[in-house]
């Protein structure tokens, strides 16, 4: 059987300049344990308040397209997420644009978009570090005992042309530079591991 993720994962090691992957795997003492600890991740990934608790320079809010602030907190196809990371100016905005659910796979994509909180908002102004080309997957798969979750970006282009001002441009030109990328990539690379072992250890309790 061919997963979607190791899709992603080909893709991904085809055009590695335009691409990303962080990743985390575990392997537990057999299946019905990895399956326990699959369903416990497959519900927390759906929770953007755990995307908050395992994340360490970012912080995430769920918004609907009018930019009012959801009060659920469950991810949702069209959902507009928030991504903050400390020490880039400003907020990146995704969306919610496919959630893929199957025996032993679960993957999030979300694609840049606009900021529907701005006063007058522009969805022709791509409110994001990378253009609206570009994907991220947030993949999770159990093969057997063993579990992986990954953040895989697809066609990753720098935002250079739709920004708002000096300062978007400016942030936005720093990713070729690789200063803001590493910093992004760290970060990912960072909430895969502390999800996967925080759910993992808590299963085993």
């Amino acid at each position: 059987m061919k997963y979607k993720t190791e899709e992603f994962l080909e893709r991904a090691r085809t055009d590695e300049s335009h691409s990303s992957v962080s990743a985390a795997e575990k392997t537990f003492a057999d299946e019905a344990e990895a399956a326990r600890v699959f369903s416990a991740l497959k519900r927390k990934l759906s929770d953007i308040e755990e995307w908050n608790a395992h994340a360490m320079l970012s912080s995430f809010e769920i918004f609907d397209e009018s930019g009012q602030l959801l009060e659920t907190k469950k991810i949702t196809t069209d959902a507009f997420l928030q991504i903050s990371l400390t020490g880039t100016m400003k907020c990146d905005w995704v969306r919610v644009i496919d959630i893929h659910e199957a025996a032993d796979e679960f993957i999030i994509t979300v694609r840049p978009t606009f900021d529907p909180t701005s006063e007058t908002p522009d969805k022709s102004v791509v409110s994001h570090f990378f253009t609206d080309e570009s994907v991220n997957n947030f993949c999770l798969l159990k093969r057997g005992s063993r579990i992986g979750l990954y953040v895989i970006g697809l066609n990753e282009k720098m935002n250079s042309s739709d920004t708002e001002g000096t300062l978007e441009t400016v942030r936005n030109a720093a990713v070729n530079l690789g200063a803001y990328l590493g910093v992004q990539r760290g970060e990912w690379e960072k909430f895969c591991h502390h999800f996967l072992e925080d759910v993992a250890a808590k299963q085993a309790d």
